[in-house]
């Protein structure tokens, strides 16, 4: 199941989940209509996926809820980029150790080591396969 997260009413999409243990909470922040459907075609069945357009709504849920993993798209277009709102929502103390994972299609020599520098924990670079995300993704939450 993901939730999409904007200035319009929420939409839930119900899928199938696995039946056996706790379903990872993944928040997904990402401007890109694009690029929001499909981590969300990928995601559906093996997480329960939040998205938010923007920082303000992004900063809005974490301050309401606790992710297991934020997927973070670094060119959020207006307002706050992606490692700005990751070191705003490192603020929160129930954020101080959640991996933040730096989606991102700048994949210059040293983009990786800012984003890991400045409250990203890991690092994907855009365009990825499905194979790709959920592999890292099992490696940070362990499924």
């Amino acid at each position: 199941m993901f939730t999409i997260e904007k200035k319009e009413p929420i939409k839930n999409i119900k899928e199938k989940t696995p039946a056996i243990g706790k379903v990872p909470q993944i928040l997904y922040v990402e401007d890109d209509p694009n690029s929001r459907t499909v981590v969300g075609l990928f995601l559906k069945d093996n997480y329960q996926l939040t998205i938010a357009e923007n920082a303000v709504t992004a900063l809005n849920l974490t301050n309401n809820k606790t992710f297991d993993l934020i997927l973070m798209d670094i060119n959020l277009g207006v307002g706050m980029n992606g490692l700005q709102l990751a070191q705003e929502i490192r603020k929160n103390s129930a954020y101080k150790y959640v991996p933040i994972a730096a989606v991102t299609a700048n994949a210059l020599v040293g983009d990786k080591r800012r984003y890991l520098s400045n409250g990203c924990t890991h690092y994907i670079a855009k365009p990825f396969n499905k194979a790709t995300l959920i592999k890292l993704i099992s490696a940070i939450v362990g499924k």
